[in-house]
């Protein structure tokens, strides 16, 4: 057990370790979530957990509109001395099932790999705007953990893919500004913009590019550059997790 007042990126790593020990697989993120919350309470007497926090933070899109968004973060460690310490999780899985320990594991294709690189970005983005946003947090985590090679493995940095710019395949660079999605193959007989907007709308039916609907069209330049290291978390004959740690530090 950990007894200290302050958790940091080794006390994390030893509990990824831990939770490796117990947890080969997870049915779902909402169960990762679970398991790891009760390894930080298991292993810090003086910290309280919080999972699933609802939080405003500003967001920007590439028009430069500002607003504010309402979403949760996964998971926010309550230190003694009040000290907030947020992490966002992410669980994404190819379609297979494995047994461990006994127990059947059923799991999802989740897909859209495009979008998964561009949430991985916004994970990032939104924990240092939490660090800003709360004098009481002095830095944060993003932990991806998942079995889908396209993400640990695949540079698609050298492909004119939407999601080009938003590669972190292992031992990339992260870098601060963002370039958004990657237009330069888009069907222009299709899409155009019009005066005063960044988005593609098509021309017939006036429909926005998928890529610039909501969520999607918001632009996270972050404050600093990351460098991407997948590290193995458990191998199964059907499969192999591996996982990404990032450490996030207010400035």
């Amino acid at each position: 057990m950990i007894i200290k007042d302050r958790i940091n990126m080794v006390d994390i790593k030893k509990m990824i370790f831990s939770l490796q020990n117990k947890r080969k697989v997870f049915h779902s993120e909402d169960d990762l979530k679970l398991s790891f919350g009760l390894e930080i309470m298991e292993n810090n007497s003086n910290c309280q957990v919080r999972l699933e926090r609802p939080v405003n933070l500003k967001m920007l899109d590439w028009n430069n509109t500002e607003l504010i968004a309402r979403a949760p973060i996964d998971v926010v460690i309550i230190e003694k001395n009040g000290n907030q310490i947020p992490i966002e999780l992410k669980y994404k899985t190819k379609k297979t099932q494995l047994n461990s320990d006994n127990e059947m594991y059923e799991l999802t294709e989740h897909n859209a790999v495009d979008i998964g690189r561009y949430s991985f970005r916004k994970d990032i983005y939104r924990i240092e705007q939490y660090l800003a946003s709360h004098v009481n947090s002095e830095c944060g985590y993003v932990l991806i953990l998942t079995n889908e090679k396209a993400y640990c493995e695949k540079d698609v940095s050298q492909k004119e893919n939407y999601d080009k710019f938003f590669t972190f395949h292992n031992n990339v660079m992260i870098k601060k500004i963002d370039k958004g999605w990657n237009y330069s193959k888009i069907d222009k007989n299709k899409y155009e913009k019009v005066p005063g907007d960044n988005r593609w709308y098509s021309k017939d039916k006036k429909k926005s590019h998928w890529t610039c609907k909501k969520e999607l069209f918001y632009r996270f330049d972050l404050r600093n550059d990351y460098k991407i290291k997948w590290i193995d978390y458990s191998l199964f004959l059907e499969t192999n997790f591996k996982y990404c740690l990032i450490k996030i530090e207010k400035e």
